[in-house]
């Protein structure tokens, strides 16, 4: 579907969901807030994120003395900065498994301009990146699922933001198994050489591209994209990326 189609189908989409219907929380069922399917109770008992790191968007230590975390400070990660719209955890996690496994797209959407509102806490008086990348799926697992999540979340942020989307410059070249219940290490290893560039990519053309994913846990994916992303490059290409929710792996002996 061109994105002029796509645009129009959504306005309409939009119209009837919101004009002709009320606003009904996704998670309680009561009256939603004004072009919103949450209500304000709902919202505000959402687990947020807590003086995240902006390069990675874990949680820092009280008093921390820097924006970013330990980790980030010594390169460990290939992103500049990271915005998540919530932690992972209920309800989130369940209204994402809705979104991504259910074909319940409201929820996709709520969660959508959660993160939209966050980017543009993050993003006042800074440049927002110039072109909007979705992690794509195997062409198998699209068949199976129907549809990205991820390219639903990134269209609805290029269009409130007004920053190109391109669903067909990723590719993932390799069926590779979930990522749940994987170490740090296994993770990465999942992933090597999972994904491809298209021949079209102009590696010179940006300065600033953020990956759009439904939950981060380990960066594992978004590291591997990013050195994709940078090979051929005179200059360091800015990697941003948003998602939905931010997880972390529980270290060793804890719950």
């Amino acid at each position: 579907m061109s994105t002029r189609i796509w645009n129009l189908a959504y306005q309409w989409l939009e119209f009837v969901q919101f004009r002709l219907l009320p606003p009904t929380c996704v998670l309680c069922q009561r009256a939603g807030q004004p072009g919103r399917d949450l209500c304000l109770a709902c919202e505000l008992a959402l687990p947020v994120l807590t003086q995240p790191c902006r390069g990675c968007a874990l949680p820092l230590y009280a008093g921390a003395g820097s924006t970013l975390c330990g980790q980030c400070l010594q390169g460990h990660t290939h992103v500049h900065t990271t915005v998540a719209a919530c932690r992972y955890a209920e309800p989130v996690s369940m209204l994402i498994t809705r979104f991504k496994y259910q074909r319940q797209l409201a929820a996709g959407r709520t969660l959508t301009q959660l993160l939209l509102a966050s980017i543009d806490a993050r993003y006042r008086g800074h440049n927002l990146p110039e072109l909007l990348l979705p992690v794509p799926l195997h062409p198998q697992r699209l068949r199976q699922r129907g549809y990205n999540q991820s390219l639903l979340i990134c269209r609805d942020l290029g269009r409130a933001l007004h920053i190109p989307v391109d669903p067909a410059m990723l590719q993932r070249q390799r069926m590779t198994p979930p990522q749940q219940g994987l170490s740090a290490r296994e993770r990465r290893h999942n992933l090597r050489q999972a994904f491809a560039l298209a021949s079209s990519w102009q590696c010179q053309r940006y300065q600033r591209v953020a990956l759009i994913d439904d939950v981060v846990t380990t960066m594992s994916t978004v590291n591997e994209i990013a050195q994709l992303l940078q090979q051929g490059r005179e200059q360091a290409l800015e990697i941003h990326l948003w998602c939905l929710a931010r997880a972390w792996l529980e270290p060793a002996g804890q719950a």
